[in-house]
């Protein structure tokens, strides 16, 4: 039951961009669009190598993978991306204190309820990958930001 509300929660993040300026969408889209192909990336080479468990049969492991996938991570990319674009450190220091957040208290939580369990991926590896993520994002934006421009 617990499961099914995190992967129900995770989803319905979508529901906070219907509050957003439809010039803002348009320009910060694509960056989420990406965040979320880049996450997929690693989310299946970690499942590949053992990075991580997730609980349940095939069917269970799909369905909590795209709920991280095409969940709270392209929709927090966007807010991230709507209110500091522009200002680099800003940025940085943003996804820095996300990333904690997510790597320490928000893992450990999903450990508790058998939600996700990293098996050879530290703390540590999470934060290094997710800012290198980051960089990678605030690069693609900084390219088509022209395009897109508010």
């Amino acid at each position: 039951m617990l499961l099914s509300f995190m992967r129900i929660f995770l989803f319905s993040s979508w529901a906070s961009l219907f509050f957003i300026p439809r010039k803002s969408l348009k320009r910060f889209l694509p960056v989420s669009i990406l965040a979320s192909l880049l996450t997929l990336i690693i989310v299946f080479v970690g499942t590949h190598y053992d990075f991580w468990k997730f609980k349940g049969g095939s069917k269970t492991k799909i369905i909590t993978l795209l709920s991280i996938v095409l969940g709270a991570f392209p929709v927090g990319a966007f807010w991230i991306f709507r209110f500091t674009f522009g200002k680099f450190w800003l940025y940085i220091l943003t996804n820095l204190i996300q990333n904690l957040i997510y790597a320490f208290p928000i893992i450990t939580f999903f450990e508790k309820i058998n939600f996700i369990k990293y098996v050879r991926f530290t703390r540590f590896h999470h934060l290094l990958v997710s800012m290198t993520i980051s960089l990678i994002l605030y690069g693609f934006q900084l390219l088509i930001g022209d395009s897109n421009s508010e």
